[in-house]
């Protein structure tokens, strides 16, 4: 049986990513899970072959090629760590670089245990999570399956809760890629790494400029979009009222409420949840901010 996994199918799951305006270079994460497809066609290929001296050869090939370049690479990891200070820098940069770290995970040769890159990705999506009242729990990890809880302003608002779920997910996906699945407590289905169709990441430009307590109007992919900042955090919201239909007017919020222009108020910093009607809410979108660069997903 020829090897069925050359670039683990997570280190794809930040899914694609796009500007707003113009077009991004291609990312090398890209290129690689674009070579492994094409590794994993042609092994394909190679297994359909009706020879079974060459799929064998083809197999100790394939597994000789691998052994060489983890050897390589554990090699290179050594000589990096034991280089001081400013080595253990460029050490800590390649293990958490997202294409270093999909070709240690397929040689088993990432220093960090699953459970503990599993905690770090939740800890990072966790601010985006309290800023929209909310939080995540982890319950527990057992044969490297992941069981979630939503908590807060998650549970009772539908929206925020897709929202902050796919969050989640790419946080999760983006440093574990091993992780074999995980479920979310309420979900229909669990999600498995890999299996469930990739979110589409925009970039968002423009947004250096945006300050604590303005707001801006913008689209993506034909959605209208509102995109606000309160207390360095950014939120983006559909730009359509629930209560009245119209959208929103760019410009200042108001003590963090959002106000359409028929005075209908939502809190921004709770997943836009209704001020006057409890009932109402916005449409929040996933948006993230990495590096810099702030990405929203409205799929």
């Amino acid at each position: 049986m020829l090897p069925n996994s050359v670039i683990p199918t997570g280190t794809s799951s930040g899914g694609h990513v796009s500007k707003v305006q113009g077009k991004s270079a291609p990312r090398p994460i890209d290129e690689l899970n674009q070579q492994g497809r094409r590794i994993q066609e042609l092994l394909e290929q190679a297994e359909a072959m009706p020879d079974p001296a060459a799929r064998a050869l083809i197999q100790e090939c394939v597994q000789s090629v691998l052994a060489f370049h983890g050897q390589g690479l554990a090699q290179m990891l050594q000589v990096v760590r034991v280089a001081g200070s400013d080595g253990q820098k460029v050490f800590e940069q390649l293990i958490q670089d997202s294409v270093v770290r999909g070709l240690l995970l397929i040689h088993g040769l990432h220093p960090v245990d699953l459970k503990t890159r599993l905690h770090d990705a939740l800890n990072k999506v966790r601010p985006y999570m309290e800023s929209h009242g909310g939080n995540v729990e982890l319950i527990s990890l057992e044969n490297d399956v992941a069981r979630l809880r939503l908590q807060g302003t998650c549970k009772s608002c539908p929206s925020s809760a897709v929202t902050l779920e796919l969050a989640v997910r790419h946080a999760i996906e983006e440093a574990c890629p091993d992780l074999m699945g995980f479920e979310v407590e309420g979900a229909a289905e669990p999600a498995a790494p890999g299996k469930t169709p990739a979110p589409t990441w925009t970039i968002l430009e423009g947004l250096g400029q945006l300050g604590n307590g303005e707001i801006k109007a913008t689209a993506v992919a034909d959605i209208p979009l509102i995109i606000c900042k309160m207390n360095e955090n950014v939120y983006a919201y559909r730009n359509v009222c629930p209560a009245c239909g119209l959208s929103f007017q760019p410009g200042s919020l108001e003590d963090g409420q959002i106000k359409c222009p028929l005075g209908h108020r939502y809190d921004a910093q709770r997943a836009g949840g209704g001020v006057d009607n409890a009932a109402l809410h916005l449409d929040p979108f996933p948006l993230l901010v990495e590096k810099g660069e702030v990405k929203i997903s409205v799929r």
